[in-house]
């Protein structure tokens, strides 16, 4: 185990924790002083702009998670449950998004919502519209996109769960008279609990800390964390600013990551 840990403390903990202390001092022209304060945190904590960022982030982040959890867990379960010959396939085809980058993915997106993409053309050829419609930059945009890009994720996430369910515990319930319905509600459900907390901590975890997406989708005018950390470290540097805003963003993704885990665990127990 040593040295894992100690690649993980080279390369995990310690940027951590310079970055940690970097937000806690001043910066004056382009460079970090000696100089401690909370001026960093006061700033983006009474900023609406930045507020604002916070809030989009965990509204982008909880979004993707659910709906990456609803959309998954049915994929999922058919992709455990099936007897088909291709199965093998299908199931490739079903992770065959992680083959292209999530830019290039998000850029198909970009081709699809904007005012002349794809979107637009068809709701007008259908009569739905009477002229076309900004779908993008918007929240929903980065939303629509994260989910795509990390949908694999999540069913591969509550595959290993459903996969350690011993399927004699849904034949033992129907041969008690329950039927399918509800022996999916009453025994598979329950028992998948952990591996629907893992994918939504998943989904949620990257999406709150993707940039590409938010950044093709959104732009400038749909400001996220992730977006807002990169303006202040390569743009402004303002580098306590930004680290302040990363560490914002790090504490507040372990602290809801860890609720999730908990609930899941604890639904998964009983």
């Amino acid at each position: 185990m040593a040295a894992p840990l100690a690649l993980l403390l080279l390369f995990f903990a310690l940027p951590n924790a310079l970055l940690l202390s970097a937000s806690f001092v001043k910066s004056e022209a382009q460079q970090l002083t000696h100089e401690l304060t909370l001026e960093n945190y006061q700033f983006l904590f009474t900023r609406p702009l930045y507020i604002w960022a916070f809030v989009r982030t965990f509204i982008v982040g909880v979004s993707v998670g659910l709906i990456d959890v609803v959309l998954g867990y049915p994929l999922a379960y058919f992709l455990v449950r099936t007897r088909s010959r291709w199965k093998g396939v299908l199931i490739a085809l079903a992770l065959a998004p992680l083959l292209a980058s999530v830019v290039v993915r998000t850029y198909g997106w970009y081709i699809i919502l904007n005012r002349f993409g794809v979107a637009n053309d068809l709701l007008l050829a259908l009569g739905a519209i009477d002229e076309r419609i900004a779908f993008m930059p918007s929240t929903g945009a980065i939303v629509i996109g994260l989910a795509h890009a990390l949908l694999p994720y999540t069913v591969l996430t509550i595959m290993g769960s459903l996969q350690g369910i011993n399927p004699n515990l849904e034949l033992a319930a129907m041969s008690l008279g329950a039927n399918r319905v509800r022996t999916f509600f009453d025994v598979v459900l329950p028992l998948s609990f952990p591996g629907i907390a893992g994918g939504f901590i998943l989904s949620f975890s990257i999406a709150i800390s993707a940039y590409a997406t938010p950044a093709i989708l959104g732009g400038p005018a749909t400001q996220v964390m992730a977006t807002a950390i990169y303006g202040f470290m390569t743009q402004l540097l303002d580098w306590s600013i930004g680290a302040a805003l990363a560490v914002i963003l790090v504490v507040c993704a372990v602290a809801l990551a860890y609720v999730a885990a908990r609930i899941g665990a604890r639904q998964g127990a009983l």
